[in-house]
């Protein structure tokens, strides 16, 4: 988040390693706070959390279908806006119940983070906007219309992916030799 600019940019800072430390030890911080919670209330409260932002997903969704019906969108539900509302209407149903059967604790805790949340956004908007930390700029990359001439934009950092067994999760790794899977052996693998 912090790469797109929505966070200050200390949370982007990196080590040598390239592992964002900042980030992970604010992360950890907000699992020392969960802590305190069983691992069955700790599942009940991001259930809740998570049925939260579903049904302001769906929300969202039938708000644009109706205010703005012909906004580009890269794939369209072939269905006029009543019959998405009904698509929506069942996992809607299901999710309010997850959340009608949460304890009392959840309900708390959601509330507060909610309540964070509600705070905390404007607040780094407002930090943003007065210039108070340094944000990344976002980097979009909106061709021009010169750009435009029928022709489909490729990147210019598109790497051709031959099978799954060579896709490294870093650039570096995944344009150098590797063997094959087949061509790994038992002591490689001990190495």
């Amino acid at each position: 988040m912090s790469e797109m600019g929505m966070l200050p940019a200390i949370f982007a800072s990196r080590s040598k390693y390239g592992t964002p430390t900042v980030s992970i030890l604010c992360s950890a911080t907000g699992v020392i706070f969960l802590s305190w919670m069983s691992f069955q209330e700790i599942l009940e409260f991001l259930n809740f959390l998570y049925s939260i932002g579903m049904l302001l997903e769906f929300a969202a969704f039938i708000n644009l279908r109706i205010k703005k019906p012909d906004l580009h969108r890269p794939y369209r539900v072939p269905l006029q806006t009543f019959g998405v509302t009904m698509l929506c209407l069942p996992p809607t149903l299901l999710l309010i119940l997850v959340m009608c059967l949460a304890s009392l604790k959840t309900y708390l805790v959601s509330g507060a983070v909610i309540i964070l949340g509600v705070i905390l956004y404007p607040t780094v908007n407002h930090a943003k906007d007065r210039k108070w930390a340094q944000f990344k700029k976002e980097q979009l990359a909106i061709p021009s219309d010169d750009n435009l001439e029928g022709h489909p934009i490729v990147s210019e950092q598109h790497e051709e992916v031959t099978d799954e067994a060579s896709v490294g999760l870093l650039s570096d790794l995944s344009s150098s030799k590797t063997k094959q899977a087949s061509e790994i052996s038992l002591e490689d693998v001990l190495k």
